[in-house]
């Protein structure tokens, strides 16, 4: 079976804004059914997600050739555990995948220098290599701080 190396960095709050009821449309953040007027500028998020959801395939060699290595180059770049989990509860549609690993990043530049860092690239070319999984990772951008 083939390695899924797929990476989508998402560029805005789409995600977020769909679960918040608001469309992207055109660079101008809009409420659904509301006015087509640009809305105010948003403020700049406040740290950034990065989700990885996939399956793994050789467990013996993703848990001793690839997991070891990831606590330090997380503290290296700011990143944190969130949520790791190989139960996942599917409320719609359909699941691909068997577990989800969420972290939290300092901001979105954070979790690309950990995601191009040569020592993340060696050890995620060894998953590769190695067929030890298949998964897919987005990028996505925390919300802005609410106004107080």
């Amino acid at each position: 079976m083939s390695v899924v190396r797929s990476v989508l960095i998402a560029a805005g709050a789409g995600l977020a804004g769909l679960s918040l009821g608001l469309v992207l449309g055109q660079g101008h953040l809009f409420a659904a059914g509301g006015s087509s007027a640009a809305a105010a500028e948003p403020a700049p998020a406040d740290g950034a997600y990065m989700i990885v959801m996939g399956t793994v395939h050789d467990r013996p060699a993703f848990f001793s050739g690839y997991m070891p290595g990831l606590p330090d180059l997380y503290a290296r770049h700011g990143g944190r555990y969130m949520a790791v989990t190989g139960e996942v509860e599917t409320l719609e549609g359909e699941t691909g995948f068997q577990s989800v690993v969420l972290s939290r990043w300092p901001d979105l530049q954070s979790a690309r220098d950990f995601w191009d860092d040569p020592d993340y690239r060696a050890l995620a070319d060894a998953r590769i290599d190695g067929e030890w999984g298949d998964f897919n990772v987005v990028l996505i951008p925390a919300l802005p701080p609410s106004p107080e």
